[in-house]
C-alpha cells in the first residue's frame, strides 16, 4: 500500500488532484444517461489502460525468450503509441467533458481511498 499512498500524496498536491478533491460528488455530466457513443468511448479508454502493461510484458517475455532485443526495442514504442491512440479515440468518442469528469471522479475515489488521511485534503473528513 505504501507506493499507492505515495502516488496519492503526490497527486493530491497537483492542480488536477486538488480540483478532484474539491469538486462536488456527483457532476451533472455523469448524471445524464450515457449514449452508445459514450459507452464505446469509455470502453476504449478502459481497454487502453488494461492492454498496455500486458502488451509490454508479452513483448519483454518474447524478447528475452528469443534473445532478440529488437522485439522490445521496436514493439515497445509501437505498443505505447497504440495504447495512446486508443485512449485518444476513446476520449473523442466519449466527449471531452465526459472524459474529464470521469477522470476527476476516479481520481477523487483513488485519493479518498489511498491518500486523503495522509495528505489532509479530503473534504469528507469534516463531516462531524
Amino acid at each position: 500500500m505504501a507506493p499507492l499512498g505515495s502516488v496519492a500524496r503526490r497527486l493530491a498536491r497537483t492542480r488536477f488532484g486538488q480540483r478532484a478533491l474539491t469538486q462536488p460528488d456527483r457532476p451533472e455530466v455523469l448524471k445524464q444517461k450515457p449514449t452508445k457513443r459514450v459507452y464505446g468511448g469509455l470502453a476504449l479508454m478502459a481497454l487502453s489502460a488494461l492492454t498496455g502493461p500486458p502488451a509490454l510484458a508479452v513483448l519483454t517475455y518474447l524478447s528475452v525468450r528469443m534473445g532478440k532485443s529488437m522485439i522490445i526495442a521496436v514493439g515497445g514504442p509501437v505498443a505505447f503509441a497504440l495504447v495512446h491512440i486508443i485512449f485518444g479515440l476513446g476520449v473523442f468518442l466519449a466527449g471531452r467533458n465526459y472524459a474529464i469528469e470521469a477522470l476527476l471522479w476516479v481520481t477523487r475515489r483513488f485519493l479518498e481511498r489511498h491518500g486523503s488521511a495522509t495528505c489532509g485534503a479530503s473534504p469528507r473528513r469534516s463531516l462531524k
